[in-house]
This record gives structure tokens, sequence and C-alpha cells, in this order.
């Protein structure tokens, strides 16, 4: 947890404050974005727009909440924004073909980590970008609903209906492969 003291300064202008803040909660960050891209690059991409957004924007962070939900909901929102083009530009590919146009130090473990990561992936791609969001939030980052709700800034009855059928979804895509 970053002290106010940090945060008011980097709130001030203080560069060296921010690279704090940066420091402390890239991974964090990082981690949600390539959760809810299913893409390293991407959710590297994701990160850095992140933070320089949240740099522009510092003067306007209300310290009512946590530095980390803040920026939390600036990299949901920003992946939200990846998904829905991503899912524009697949559904233009789709019409176009139509048309005839074209962490432990186990290796057991960190190898099952990793076949669970690759079940996720493939059973994620088929989740809206919203039912994407709240299933990592909630079910993969293990946040609890008020806090889901204070980054989406979605209602609790959205939250709760998506997190629900992409739980169903997750599901029957991990049944279907085991």
């Amino acid at each position: 947890m970053i002290p106010e003291t940090i945060v008011d300064a980097a709130r001030n202008g203080d560069a060296g404050a921010f690279a704090l803040i940066v420091e402390r909660y890239r991974q964090s960050v990082f981690r949600i974005c390539v959760r809810i891209l299913g893409d390293g690059d991407e959710a590297e991409d994701a990160v850095q727009e992140t933070f320089v957004r949240a740099w522009q924007s510092l003067r306007g962070y209300d310290p009512r909440y946590s530095i980390a939900t803040w920026l939390r909901t600036i990299a949901c929102r920003l992946c939200y924004d990846v998904l829905r083009r991503r899912t524009r530009l697949r559904q233009y590919e789709q019409d176009a073909c139509r048309q005839g146009s074209m962490d432990s130090g186990d290796p057991e473990s960190l190898r099952m980590s990793r076949e669970l990561e690759g079940l996720f992936r493939k059973a994620a791609s088929g989740l809206s970008p919203m039912q994407r969001t709240v299933f990592v939030l909630a079910e993969i980052e293990q946040l609890p609903s008020d806090e889901v709700h204070r980054i989406t800034g979605w209602s609790s009855v959205q939250i709760k209906s998506n997190l629900y059928i992409a739980r169903k979804k997750v599901r029957k895509a991990i049944e279907k492969e085991l």
C-alpha cells in the first residue's frame, strides 16, 4: 500500500513519487490486463496506456478510493475498449469472408498453472467483453463485488448476470476440454 504522502506528492506533479506508484502497482495492473485481453503484448500496451492516463489525470484522483482501485478502473476500461474494438474487427472480418472478400516455484505446479491458464484463455474467448472483464475481476482477481462495481461502473445486476453467464460458459468450455 502506497502512503498518502506519496500519492499527494504525485498529485502535485512529483514524477519520482508517481514512479513509486508505477513500481508498486505495475504487476497488479499487468496481471489484470493480460487476463482480460489474453495477450501479453496487448496487455503491456494497456499497462503503459493506463499509467500514461493516470499521470495525465492524477489531479482528478478522488482520495476517498484507494489508488489501486483507481488504477484498476483505468486498466479495466482500457481493456474493455480493446475487447470491443477486437470484437468489432472480428465481426467485420467475418462479414467480409461471408461476402467473399476474405506464482509457485514447483515445476509441476507451474505446468498445471500454465495448463489452467491456457484452458481459461480458450474458455474466455467465447465470453463477451463485459463477461470477461467481470469474470477476471471477480473470479480470477477475487475482488469483492463492491470493488468490481467501483472499477467498472456497472450496476450490481449487470455484474451478477454477466458473472453468472461467464461462469457457466467457462465451466462448460473447461468440461468440454477435460
